[in-house]
């Protein structure tokens, strides 16, 4: 008997699709290919306040005026991406004497035009295999 439901669980193991989507973003309108693109992909609200770990931090070199990027496998959810253009390279966001950034910056979704987006304004829903812009300001 035990055998049996061994058999019938693998079976349905193996009948069942993977659950797994790619998420894909562009980020245009950097002003000049020097320096870094740092980015971050948030799945939860904690995380994106801070109080959790992010699913992935990374910086890419930048050579072109666009970078294209994709996150393969990630479980179908709510995804959100904080970016900036570290033109220096000093892995930090410049920014002048009252706060403003100095340097290139966006968020998913366009999100944040008066000052920074909550994760619900920048989350993107991942179902399936889904491209995104994000457009530097």
């Amino acid at each position: 008997m035990k055998r049996l439901l061994c058999i019938s669980g693998l079976m349905i193991a193996l009948a069942t699709p993977g659950i797994a989507a790619d998420l894909t973003f562009s980020v245009t309108n950097i002003s000049e290919p020097v320096g870094e693109l740092m980015w971050v992909l948030y799945d939860s609200q904690e995380a994106y306040a801070g109080e959790g770990q992010p699913v992935v931090s990374a910086k890419s070199r930048l050579d072109s005026e666009s970078v294209r990027i994709t996150l393969h496998d990630l479980v179908p959810g709510r995804y959100a991406i904080k970016l900036f253009h570290d033109a220096n390279s000093n892995g930090e966001l410049d920014s002048n004497l009252i706060g403003m950034p100095t340097e290139g910056y966006g968020f998913s979704n366009d999100a944040g035009r008066m000052g920074p987006p909550s994760f619900d304004d920048a989350a993107v829903d991942l179902k399936n295999d889904t491209a995104i812009e994000i457009r530097v300001r």
